[in-house]
């Protein structure tokens, strides 16, 4: 087991391993990718029912482990309304 793949589970390691071969990237790359499409599959979620009026900037920011003035930063940096109004 290579050293990026120490302490997950087997099966994740198997997918991330696997991800690399298939994709060219080492290991460290192949993670980083899986979790940063993870993130903005998240980030999509939540900004989803903000948008709704379902949830507030605050949780948004709290679900994401953020500042609101990141949120608010990062969701202007995507050009996404930052008022659910």
């Amino acid at each position: 087991m290579s050293v990026v793949t120490v302490g997950l589970k087997e099966d994740i390691a198997q997918f991330v391993k696997a991800r690399a071969a298939r994709t060219g990237q080492n290991e460290s790359a192949a993670l980083e990718a899986l979790v940063e499409e993870r993130f903005e599959q998240r980030l999509a979620e939540l900004y989803e029912k903000y948008q709704q009026g379902e949830i507030s900037l605050g949780y948004l920011a709290e679900q994401l482990g953020m500042t609101i003035w990141r949120v608010y930063h990062l969701l202007e940096e995507r050009g996404l309304r930052t008022a659910n109004v």
